[in-house]
């Protein structure tokens, strides 16, 4: 069976999107390599909507890969209290 690219080089296409895509722009993604055309899109992002973002732009830019998605929503506020110094 022949491939047009080997996995690993996809897997670096994949995360250089993340990285450099100006809708994502994403360092602390992982992408690995799970089997076949599957890749696992791995880490913490700061809300559901980013997800979304993030989830749109790997399908479209790479519409032939299976993407199992492990991402969490990182939940950040503003401290209820003033800190004292």
């Amino acid at each position: 069976m022949s491939r047009t690219k080997p996995d690993v080089y996809r897997e670096t296409e994949v995360q250089r999107v993340l990285t450099e895509d100006e809708r994502v722009s994403e360092q602390g993604i992982r992408v690995s390599h799970l089997e076949e055309s599957t890749f696992a899109v791995t880490g913490e992002v700061e809300s559901p909507k980013r997800k979304e973002v993030i989830e749109q732009v790997v399908a479209e830019k790479f519409p032939d890969l299976t993407v199992e998605y492990d991402l969490g929503v990182t939940r950040v506020h503003e401290p209820d209290e003033a800190e004292e110094v």
